[in-house]
């Protein structure tokens, strides 16, 4: 088990946590990112927590499929990463998927209010996302999810790297590592 660093930052310890975690590998130094903490450590951005908009029920236990339903139905951001959650101990950080609006605020369909105290996260192009999600089976894109534990991890990703236009391009990080919407792109 991986224990929190006490620090009381959220931002802080998601980081120091996914340190440890990128050591997990699902392939070798010849793969982009060995592991999926490692692609969220290259390409993720620190989210804090906002109240649910309560446009809809959240779906504990759905996060792939939720963030997926509310990015198609409003066109907010959909975010994979890890969230974390110091109630839900032994398990404190752990593989999750949520939203950014177009104001920049989380929104999270998933887990309910006040259960997270951060995310760290890859804001994806829908297109891209809509792919991945065809060609893998899954809701997840990235990761392994519950609602098909066949698919596993996404090695080619793993392996190759994320593709030029991957990354969601209203969505940026301030001064700080932290996401908020924007007009201009992300990256090149």
């Amino acid at each position: 088990m991986i224990t929190s660093s006490g620090s009381g930052d959220p931002q802080e310890e998601l980081t120091q946590w996914l340190a440890r975690y990128r050591q997990l590998r699902v392939g070798d130094d010849t793969w982009a990112h060995p592991s999926f903490a490692d692609l969220v450590i290259a390409y993720g951005l620190f989210f804090e927590p906002a109240p649910w908009l309560k446009r809809g029920p959240q779906r504990p236990g759905q996060c792939f499929a939720a963030a997926s339903h509310w990015s198609d139905e409003k066109g907010w951001a959909y975010v994979e990463g890890f969230a974390a959650a110091p109630a839900a101990a032994p398990f404190t950080v752990f593989e999750h998927a949520w939203c950014v609006t177009d104001e920049g605020d989380v929104a999270d369909p998933a887990l309910p209010d006040g259960v997270a105290t951060g995310y760290f996260g890859i804001p994806l192009n829908s297109d891209f996302r809509r792919e991945q999600q065809r060609v893998r089976a899954t809701k997840a894109v990235f990761t392994s999810d519950p609602s098909n534990p066949l698919a596993g991890y996404n090695e080619r990703i793993l392996q190759q790297g994320l593709p030029r236009g991957a990354l969601a391009t209203d969505v940026v990080a301030d001064g700080m590592g932290r996401g908020r919407c924007n007009e201009g792109p992300v990256r090149p």
